[in-house]
This record gives C-alpha cells, sequence and structure tokens, in this order.
C-alpha cells in the first residue's frame, strides 16, 4: 500500500520524526533525505514556548519537578 501526505511546512519536521520512529514506515526521496528536527531549536522558535521551556527549566534547576503517572487503561 502507498500512501501520500501533503503536510503543511510548519508541521513536516514533526511529522517526519514521527514517521521515522515506527519501524514499519519506508520514507522515499525529500522525506528520506531530510534532516531530523532539533526539538529545543523548534521550541525556542516560538516565543511562548521559548518561555514555557525556559520557564521549565527554571524549575528544574530548583528541584521542583512534577511527577505524573500514565493511566493504566484508557
Amino acid at each position: 500500500m502507498k500512501i501520500t501526505f501533503e503536510v503543511p511546512e510548519s508541521r513536516a519536521g514533526f511529522l517526519l520524526e514521527l514517521l521515522r520512529s515506527l519501524p514499519y514506515v519506508t520514507l522515499h526521496g525529500k522525506a528520506r533525505q531530510a534532516a531530523p528536527v532539533d526539538e529545543t531549536a523548534h521550541l525556542m522558535a516560538s516565543p511562548t514556548n521559548a518561555a514555557r521551556l525556559q520557564a521549565a527549566i527554571a524549575r528544574d534547576k530548583n528541584n521542583q519537578r512534577e511527577v505524573h503517572e500514565l493511566p493504566a487503561s484508557i
């Protein structure tokens, strides 16, 4: 089966990283050659995300961490 996606440029990096993580997906052409996304650089590109990331780093440095458990079942 062959599936083709048309993805906006702003979402392409995220989608490629997701697809690369799946063992049953084979990428071809430009998708295969695209460089992996640097998540930190992506977050820092948006002022809102950059502020959230910096606040999270500050909380971590002050040992103000929150631990969340995933639900056992949904």
